[in-house]
């Protein structure tokens, strides 16, 4: 029996069953969502008989998605997405500015480019507001798909049927070697590949993007891999190990601009390490962009199109 007659949705009921897709338990998404735990249990009970299907599995320790669940969570997201959009989208008509710009960037780009950007943004518009999530690639990737952002910067991305690439951003970085200023090498004359792939480095872990690149540069130049003494998702992680300690690293220039600056870590010149990237703006090939995510693309330098 098809009951795509009965299925009229309530905000109110989506938002709960979205939140505890989030959460994992009752409790939890009471607390996201204002209300009580009696109140959102119901809504979810009323979504289930009114759609005649279970949409979780109760256990003590929370609750999970059933297969009906699963198949229904993405129409959810994309349901209580469009209502709030439509919403934001009548407030902007009566003069209302207003909403969030659902913005996803790697780290090189929140660091120089998005700020001057939403610094823009809002002083044309002081009212809307910048939700931003800085991960890697793959993460955002997954975040934009699941409509938890509306923008995406990144490095370019393979082709994908549910994401386009909207322009190309008027910035660019180089990953490139450094060391601290007391490390041997950075008093050197004749660093070389050779030379640096003997010490010790600090790198992401691996089969993460940067370190997958930096793998490909060392074994395009025909050497051996170097020793990995330490692994470290963040960032600052990465930079202080190399600041305290005997490692290199390898990173995009923007994230260690202030340390070069200040004078605690040196750039080490290797040509066939030197990685250039440009970058991208991505979008859901589906679905309405929300006039605050395009005020924003507004304030981004973006590179012209040429015939």
């Amino acid at each position: 029996m098809s009951y795509v007659y009965c299925m009229t949705f309530d905000q109110r009921k989506l938002a709960a069953f979205v939140a505890v897709v989030d959460t994992g338990s009752v409790g939890r998404a009471a607390i996201v969502n204002n209300m009580t735990q009696p109140t959102l249990s119901r809504l979810i009970r009323e979504m289930e008989q009114r759609l005649g299907v279970d949409l979780f599995e109760r256990h003590s320790k929370g609750m999970t998605l059933t297969a009906s669940g699963e198949v229904f969570a993405p129409y959810a997201r994309m349901l209580l997405f469009e209502m709030q959009q439509a919403s934001e989208a009548l407030d902007a008509v009566q003069g209302i500015q207003r909403g969030t710009v659902r913005l996803g960037a790697v780290a090189a780009a929140t660091r120089s480019l998005v700020p001057k950007a939403s610094a823009r943004l809002l002083k044309a518009a002081s009212a809307l507001r910048i939700a931003l999530l800085e991960a890697p690639q793959g993460t955002l990737t997954e975040a934009l798909l699941a409509r938890k952002i509306d923008l995406m910067i990144a490095p370019q991305l393979p082709d994908h049927p549910d994401m386009v690439r909207i322009s190309q951003c008027q910035f660019d970085d180089v990953f490139t070697v450094f060391c601290s200023t007391q490390h041997p090498l950075a008093r050197a004359s004749d660093v070389d590949l050779e030379r640096v792939l003997k010490e010790n480095w600090v790198m992401p872990p691996a089969g993460s993007t940067p370190r997958s690149l930096f793998d490909a540069l060392v074994r395009k130049s025909g050497q051996a891999l170097p020793t990995v003494a330490i692994e470290a998702t963040s960032v600052g992680a990465q930079v202080a190990c190399v600041v305290h300690g005997r490692v290199l690293g390898w990173l995009p220039h923007p994230l260690i601009e202030s340390e070069v600056g200040n004078g605690t870590i040196k750039l080490l010149t290797i040509p066939e390490l030197s990685l250039h990237r440009s970058f991208y703006v991505y979008r859901r090939s589906r679905g309405l962009l929300p006039d605050a995510a395009r005020r924003f693309l507004e304030m981004l330098p973006q590179v012209a199109e040429t015939a």
